[in-house]
């Protein structure tokens, strides 16, 4: 066995002596898991939680089948991989190819080592009174399967349709080498007590190994990228007893690695509460102070905090995710979010407050999903790979460890959910629970902490879906969540409880409070929902003025803005905010009028995102408001602390009409007096609309609201109150437009528009259902699951162009973000593919710039059409693309208005 290769220097360093026993390597990565599970007790209890095992045969077992993890190595077709060490160590050559990976070599090469292990009950298994070697074998399969397919994705089951024949993967002599070594390290690893039964047999015991794999995936995939690193255990290819190596060099070299790497829990605060927390909070609000005192149960349990937007809800999830903390079910928190503007003002909302969290004397991480700026130079030189000498000699389908987290930490999005703290978008833990390389790892670090999630009403069918499927998983792995949200419907609630109670295999209980505002409880068997009261002097009334007359808005926002006062328009297509900032910018002069959607490049976007926070946020004084003007899409109506002496709002549903108008008269302000005011640009409301009621108005918007009996519904209620009341009208509003009997309150014209919209959701959901995971089913390949050339999305539309903006000068292309840290990043947008698809073919010397420019980008460009930009007219910038029809358009940007294409003549 001392003839195996596992780790290696690159191919051109013409040193076939520079390489890592194959022996040596497997228990490196056995040793830095079990170090992480000796100093990671929370991560160890939710192994032993799942399993019922104590917590040493936990340990041990564990700590072999990470051992095991790369045996498919032992096939002489991945050790002729560097021919020139095969010869070295062998003495001979070997013609036949690397056409099967070697993580799925080491999944079918486990059948044939374990007939001698159970034979010998070298896993000390109870065996006898009609327990058979297939029982244990089924119990243990979902193991294998993790261990093996610690490259991100499960080992193949079958070979494009082919059975896999160990026989024709391994020589008898492979096998040999490969059983001498599973037999010695079971020896070394799992030692026997005095002939004492380690693993009693239970008939229930392959259900708890298969969700516990899950979490042995994430283990395997962290264990082999730290323990193939270099760095920390260096290239050794002398021979020496594996019990040596691992009690003089593995195991000391593991808890270095562990020390420097920083992916050890911090040490939590003692002193809980809000004072705790948020000293400056004098006075509370209801649901802060119960959240401070509520009873907790010992075990995973789900909150929902219903309450107004602007209610300190963000603050109560913290305090209560702290004492979950501090009752041993969490060691962190990740917050999750429905857009990117949303995690960037959160992530500035947790940077006062995060560090409160954690004892005096720890350093704990907070790590902003998406966005490049917050990358950590840290946690990307602890895991050290900047420096590690290569593995690069695996088949171009199969990337070697340390190349695999070269590209992980790349994408920080991954990295956060590791974090102590994490903030990103909810799609970075939907990830967790879909067919996406890697989700292990995204499962193993959420399963460490509270999961907060905020604004849980805002996400579509397909999302909801996922989002059922993403709280059934961590009740399942044992962990907490808290859910926020302001307008939550009746039915979505019952889904998310129900979800949480199936992870749980506790009781489904049917929810039968209409209270508001309310905090649902739920431990799996109980479940408890308390009504609050609302903090005094909170309740807000706001005042609803229907336009039909887009003049007349264009009026109202001018008026306000020339009375001294500041104004937002929140339009619903990014089109109609670009047609609307155009048109003020005329009437009042573009330094008064700020335009703000998804459709800018990031390092604009951060731009304009914290400008608009500056001077519309709480902090903005009226110096810096009077007479502006913020024209912006969907991306404020959520968790962006925004204040507006006026408003109008695009017609749309219910829900987001209330989240729009909790960004008016947001703060107390001496200078502002009177009535909150929400203008509505609508369709003229009539009790008998045409089937084109709301697409006559809004060509664009009626395919992003595709209900428009909702959005009649919504008109409706909204015309006949005149007003707007929170709290008091929240439920009835919210159950008034989506409850489940109100299909029958929609005009006749509206209805197959609605019944269609409704048929798409129900096909969103079972798209949902068919692509996502499932805890009950074990880490493994799954029919239709996995596939190399499938993109399981965690948002269902229109698919979308990563375009990158270059700047070219008819010398070099350059990003447009040229003097950032991550220029290519931030000078990336995400557009519709119906938009820009593909990259125009260019000669010459353009042609050559672009080569160069591509291969300075971490991914080569591979995922991304680069645009090559021209300055033009004034501040805009031209260049070309290729269009979801393939045809030629020209693409226009520029810092204010964003990216648009026009048709090229």
């Amino acid at each position: 066995m001392y003839q195996n290769w596992g780790k290696a220097n690159k191919p051109d360093s013409q040193d076939a002596s520079s390489y890592h026993l194959l022996v040596y390597h497997c228990l490196d990565v056995a040793a830095v898991g079990q170090v992480l599970l000796q100093k990671d007790k929370h991560l160890l209890k939710r192994f032993t939680d799942i399993t019922t095992l104590s917590d040493e045969v936990t340990t041990n077992l564990i700590t072999f089948y990470l051992a095991i993890h790369d045996i498919g190595k032992f096939s002489d077709r991945f050790q002729n991989l560097r021919p020139d060490i095969f010869e070295h160590l062998r003495g001979c050559t070997y013609n036949k190819p690397y056409n099967v990976r070697h993580d799925t070599m080491g999944y079918h090469l486990w059948d044939s080592v374990w007939s001698p292990l159970w034979e010998d009950n070298l896993l000390h298994l109870e065996q006898g009174a009609g327990i058979e070697k297939i029982d244990w074998h089924d119990i243990l399969k979902s193991w294998v399967q993790a261990v093996t397919g610690h490259h991100g994705k499960p080992p193949l089951l079958d070979d494009n349709g082919m059975t896999i024949r160990v026989q024709n993967l391994f020589t008898d002599e492979n096998i040999a080498m490969a059983q001498s070594f599973v037999n010695e390290v079971a020896e070394l690893l799992i030692p026997d007590q005095a002939n004492q039964l380690l693993i009693s047999y239970d008939k229930d015991m392959e259900d708890s190994f298969k969700r516990s794999s899950w979490l042995l995936a994430g283990l395997a995939i962290l264990s082999d990228w730290i323990g193939s690193n270099s760095e920390y255990f260096p290239l050794n290819s002398k021979p020496m007893s594996l019990e040596d190596y691992w009690n003089n060099i593995a195991l000391p070299k593991a808890e270095d690695a562990i020390k420097t790497a920083g992916v050890l829990p911090s040490g939590i605060s003692s002193e809980t509460g809000m004072g705790a927390l948020f000293p400056k909070i004098d006075y509370p609000s209801p649901l802060q102070s119960h959240v401070s005192t509520c009873e907790l149960a010992d075990g995973a349990q789900l909150f929902i905090l219903e309450e107004v937007t602007g209610s300190g809800k963000t603050e109560a999830a913290l305090t209560l995710a702290h004492r979950l903390m501090n009752r041993g079910l969490g060691e962190g928190i990740f917050v999750a979010l429905p857009t990117m503007a949303t995690a960037n003002a959160m992530y500035e909302r947790l940077v006062e407050a995060y560090g409160l969290m954690f004892a005096a004397e720890a350093t704990p991480s907070l790590v902003l999903a998406h966005s490049a700026r917050h990358l950590s130079d840290k946690f990307r030189h602890s895991i050290g790979l900047e420096h590690s000498s290569g593995d690069g000699v695996y088949a171009r389908d199969e990337e070697a460890a340390s190349a695999q987290c070269s590209e992980w930490l790349a994408d920080n999005r991954k990295k956060a959910l590791l974090a102590d703290v994490g903030v990103g978008t909810i799609d970075q833990g939907l990830m967790a629970v879909l067919p996406s390389k890697h989700q292990s790892l995204r499962l193993l670090g959420l399963s460490r902490n509270v999961l907060i999630v905020d604004e849980v009403h805002a996400y579509d069918p397909y999302m909801h879906t996922l989002l059922c499927t993403l709280l059934r998983f961590h009740a399942a792995l044992g962990g907490s969540a808290i859910l926020l949200s302001a307008t939550l419907p009746i039915k979505q609630r019952q889904e998310l409880v129900n979800s949480f109670s199936q992870g749980l295999d506790g009781k489904q209980h049917k929810l039968n409070e209409n209270s508001y505002p309310l905090v649902t409880h739920s431990t799996g068997n109980c479940i408890s929902q308390t009504p609050l009261h609302i903090r005094e002097g909170t309740q807000r009334k706001v005042a609803v003025k229907f336009f039909d007359d887009i003049s007349a808005v264009e009026s109202s926002l001018v008026n306000t803005a020339k009375n001294g006062g500041c104004a937002c328009w929140i339009r619903n297509t990014v089109d109609d905010a670009v047609d609307a900032y155009n048109t003020l910018s005329s009437k009042l002069g573009s330094e008064n009028i700020l335009l703000f959607h998804a459709r800018f490049a990031m390092g604009d976007r951060q731009r304009i995102e914290k400008k608009v926070l500056d001077t519309f946020g709480k902090k903005g004084g009226n110096d810096i408001r009077r007479g502006k003007i913020l024209v912006a899409t969907q991306v404020v109506e959520q968790s962006l602390d925004l204040d507006f002496d006026y408003m109008v709002s695009d017609l749309a549903p219910m829900d987001l009409i209330i989240q729009r108008a909790g960004r008016l008269h947001r703060h107390t302000r001496n200078e502002r007096s009177g009535t909150a005011i929400l203008g509505i640009f609508a369709p003229c409301l009539t009790d008998a609309p045409t089937e084109n009621w709301y697409k006559d108005v809004f060509p664009k918007a009626a395919y992003v609201y595709p209900s428009h009996g909702q959005l009649w519904l919504t008109a409706s209620l909204l015309s006949k109150h005149g007003e707007l009341v929170m709290p008091d009208d929240a439920r009835n509003f919210i159950e008034g437009v989506f409850g489940s009997n109100t299909r029958n309150d929609v005009p006749d014209a509206l209805r197959n528009r609605d019944d269609k919209a409704k048929g798409d959701d129900m096909a969103a959901i079972s798209i949902a259902k068919l692509n996502r995971l499932l805890p009950t089913k074990g880490y493994g390949a799954t029919v239709g699951q996995w596939l190399d050339d499938t993109r399981t999305p965690t948002r269902l539309g229109e698919l979308t162009t990563n375009v990158r903006l270059a700047r070219w000068d008819g010398k070099i292309v350059l990003p447009w973000m040229p003097d950032e840290k991550y220029v290519w990043e931030l000078s990336q947008v995400s557009i519709s593919q119906r938009k820009i698809k593909d990259m125009v073919k260019y000669d010459g010397a353009l042609k050559a710039g672009l080569e160069k420019a591509m291969n300075s980008m971490p991914d080569k460009g591979k995922w991304a059409v680069i645009i090559p930009l021209s300055k033009a007219d004034g501040d805009k910038w031209h260049g070309s693309a290729i269009n979801g029809h393939g045809e030629r358009i020209q693409v226009i940007y520029d810092s204010i208005a964003g990216l648009s294409t026009i048709q090229e003549n």
